[in-house]
């Protein structure tokens, strides 16, 4: 019995002592190695893109109590298969089908013997892992050893805020640097924010993002000067965590195109099913378009009950199904009156109320969230549809605890959330589907706030310098052309943003005609207009114009990327919401665009409706057009700088 033990132990040692796994996509063009250093017994990762090494490989590990699980592993197979899903999202109609093979390794760190889990799956547009941790109580999670090697030779696009809030609120100015400068570019440091885009080649692309941020804090990147991109987290010193520890998963999307980049579902793929419990009827999650009185001050009127029932008016007129009560309607005296007046005002025309909270009235977790909850059920009693939670101002674990639990409480009481001043989107709005969008974008509000600001200055004599000298993710100036073109290619992967398109009396150096591109390019399932409405019917330049914000949709059934567009200096995309198409584009510098339709159905003719910047217009001038179009017809269209344009193509019967 003694030697039938010890065969069975060395067999067990045996079967933990492999020292390279490997796993590929369900088309085979990604591949990923997991091996054992034969230095150090570290464990890595590298993988590949038809043959091209994409990620070299990189330590995966992670620190326990201070017991580092990264080194001296041991390790064995314990699962390979073929999967598939199918599922749905309120920001698209169509279902989403999916298919992944899936690795598990059991590895045991020698020096301490704890064992931990790696899991790893491969998707035709990516590949993701994540570790497990078994065991009970309260844990230290001192730091985690997460590691990506991408091409140095590369151009990484990235969030850039020049001040302090830049790992706070996720609101950096996208711009570009050669990767192999990303631990220097920056003034702020050499942690960056996800998600990080290295653009391989014009036709490789290579994202780095995290899905699936719960029960965790939220990881940053720390670019190191040897060209390693590392884990970097707010708690330097860790973070707790109760019962088993499951990390977030560490995502590499890898794709050709923009078009397939544009439409990766990799981040939702990877998030957990919603709660049936709490979303077995999801009927009363609705996503549209809102109003909203904050950004324009609605001529002065800001929070005067009858001016917020007129936005209520001129949401119905606009076909819109919200209006947004901001920062200041718990200023007015006998507040819930004046909420349940604009509520039930607005019920009687279609039109629902979100409310707006500063997070730091709801985040005090004593007695599961007492104040929050009880602030939701005056919410949910007066009739309100939703909330903005806004200023999370981080991403530490308290604050992922918190904005899980807002949702998980919203979802009880039946209220939409829009989450703001808040950290990267990682696949929440599957988990949550009442979670309509969240900023983690630098946004018009900008604009709104440098106007402001500029208003301040030239009060107290200052020098106002308005527009003459720009500075990548400086405080108090406007939003750049360079920064809209591209986020839809970098933030918008990540999900729905909630960027407030459409500012056509605060415009900063962009066109009327791409403050209007913006809102068709940027998605979300809460799309909530910054410009003053009552602005929308009185000025007369913007008549053409209405028909094209009343039309806008927020669900998309299919996009495409268009040949015309250049990374960083324009971008055309082709949107089709049911039977009509639309075509947007946006430009740094201006110029012609030829813009192919043969992604209209064959034999079939359209008619062509537009909006494009007028030449001699300068900002404020648009110009509206018609045609007849059909699939092998092409829309000649220039742009000035700044500008955009919109074609509508609905099929004609």
């Amino acid at each position: 019995m003694k030697n039938l033990f010890v065969s069975l132990l060395m067999s067990f040692v045996t079967a933990l002592s492999a020292s390279s796994f490997h796993i590929s996509s369900p088309d085979g063009r990604i591949s990923a190695n997991i091996i054992t250093d034969n230095v150090d017994s570290s464990l890595k990762w590298s993988v590949t893109f038809n043959g091209q090494t994409i990620c070299e490989p990189s330590l995966i590990g992670i620190e326990i109590d201070g017991v580092d699980l990264s080194r001296d592993i041991v390790s064995r197979e314990i699962y390979n298969e073929l999967s598939i899903d199918s599922y749905k999202l309120h920001c698209s109609s169509s279902t989403i089908e999916t298919e992944w093979r899936e690795i598990v390794i059991e590895a045991l760190s020698g020096s301490d013997s704890l064992r931990f889990f790696v899991e790893m799956r491969c998707y035709d547009g990516g590949i993701a892992y994540r570790l497990r941790v078994p065991g009970d109580g309260i844990r230290r999670v001192s730091g985690e050893h997460a590691e990506f090697r991408l091409p140095q030779y590369g151009t990484a696009w990235f969030g850039e805020r020049n001040s302090t809030w830049k790992l706070m609120t996720y609101a950096g100015e996208f711009t570009h640097a050669p990767m192999k400068d990303l631990n220097k570019v920056s003034q702020q440091g050499p942690v960056q924010t996800m998600p990080l885009l290295c653009q391989v080649s014009d036709s490789l692309f290579v994202m780095i993002a995290e899905a699936a941020l719960f029960n965790y804090s939220g990881m940053r990147l720390n670019a190191l000067p040897t060209g390693e991109i590392v884990s970097d987290f707010t708690e330097q010193d860790g973070f707790d965590v109760n019962g088993e520890i499951l990390t977030p998963w560490r995502v590499l999307i890898i794709e050709e195109n923009l078009t397939d980049l544009v439409n990766s579902h990799l981040i939702y793929d990877l998030a957990p099913a919603p709660d049936e419990r709490l979303f077995a009827d999801c009927s009363w999650i609705r996503p549209g378009r809102s109003v909203w009185s904050w950004w324009s001050n609605i001529d002065g009127r800001f929070m005067d009950e009858k001016a917020e029932q007129e936005m209520v008016d001129v949401a119905e007129k606009l076909g819109f199904e919200y209006t947004t009560l901001d920062e200041g309607w718990e200023d007015v005296s006998d507040k819930w009156t004046f909420v349940r007046n604009i509520v039930e005002y607005g019920s009687a025309k279609g039109v629902g109320v979100i409310l707006w909270r500063h997070s730091d009235r709801l985040i005090n977790s004593d007695d599961d969230y007492r104040d929050m909850a009880t602030f939701m059920d005056s919410v949910a009693a007066v009739g309100a549809k939703g909330l903005k939670i806004d200023f999370m101002n981080g991403e530490d674990k308290c604050r992922i605890d918190f904005t899980t639990r807002a949702l998980q409480l919203a979802a009880e009481r039946r209220l939409i959330i829009n989450f703001h001043g808040c950290q990267k989107p990682t696949g929440e709005i599957r988990t949550y589907p009442n979670e309509l969008t969240r900023e983690a974008v630098r946004g018009l509000e900008l604009n709104r706030i440098t106007a402001d600001y500029n208003r301040r200055m030239a009060e107290n004599g200052c020098k106002v310098n308005v527009g003459t000298h720009h500075v990548v993710g400086g405080e108090n100036q406007c939003i750049p052309a360079s920064h809209n073109v591209v986020l839809p290619l970098t933030r918008g992967i990540l999900g729905p943003s909630d960027y407030t398109p459409i500012g056509f009396s605060m415009p900063g150096n962009t066109t009327w005609a791409h403050q209007l591109a913006s809102a068709y390019c940027i998605s979300s399932s809460l799309m909530t207009m910054a410009e003053n409405p009552f602005y929308l019917f009185r000025e007369s330049g913007l008549c053409e114009v209405l028909p094209f914000i009343r039309a806008m949709p927020v669900i998309w059934d299919e996009t495409i990327v268009l040949p015309a567009t250049v990374i960083g200096e324009a971008l055309v995309m082709a949107r089709r919401c049911g039977e009509v198409w639309y075509v947007a584009g946006m430009t740094v510098d201006g110029g012609d665009a030829i813009v192919g339709l043969d992604f209209l159905d064959d034999g079939s003719e359209y008619s062509g409706e537009w909006i494009k910047d007028a030449s001699a217009g300068g900002q404020c001038g648009v110009v509206a057009g018609n045609a007849v179009f059909r699939s092998d017809d092409k829309f000649g269209v220039e742009m000035n700088p700044a500008g955009g344009f919109v074609l509508k193509l609905s099929r004609m019967k």
